[in-house]
């Protein structure tokens, strides 16, 4: 592995929006995942919220997730319906769409186009601050 000014430990959702983000500041980032690959066992995040699109709209990769994903304008929770048509959003739904897909999005943006390496297969272990 090559020395990098920031290295992200895990290669899930959060970790390849952080690494975009650092990656987009001009920051030398690299990611280190354990998994070998991005197989994910059992069951993970299952959709994206407005304000999770918007987010990604403002990078220009929000359509990407909406083009796979299933849209769901009213929700239910604890007996309670939801209907999220009048949010002032221009995502006004959930999107359905599994985490096994979320990351292969981020992660086809994050390695692809702002080559950002991911070491996968390596676990960190230990860390130590360098000023």
């Amino acid at each position: 592995m090559s020395e990098h000014a920031t290295v992200i430990a895990g290669g899930g959702p959060t970790g390849l929006m952080l690494a975009g983000e650092l990656a987009l500041a001009g920051v030398d980032v690299a990611i280190v995942e354990k998994r070998p690959d991005q197989t994910i066992s059992g069951s993970r995040a299952g959709g994206l919220h407005s304000r999770t699109l918007e987010i990604f709209d403002q990078r220009g990769i929000a359509d990407r997730f909406v083009a796979e994903g299933q849209k769901a304008q009213a929700l239910g929770f604890a007996g309670v319906h939801f209907d999220l048509s009048g949010f002032p959003t221009r995502y006004p739904y959930s999107l359905g769409l599994w985490q096994n897909h979320i990351e292969r999005i981020l992660a086809g943006w994050v390695v692809d186009e702002l080559a950002v390496p991911i070491y996968r297969g390596m676990e960190v272990i230990g860390l130590a601050e360098d000023d």
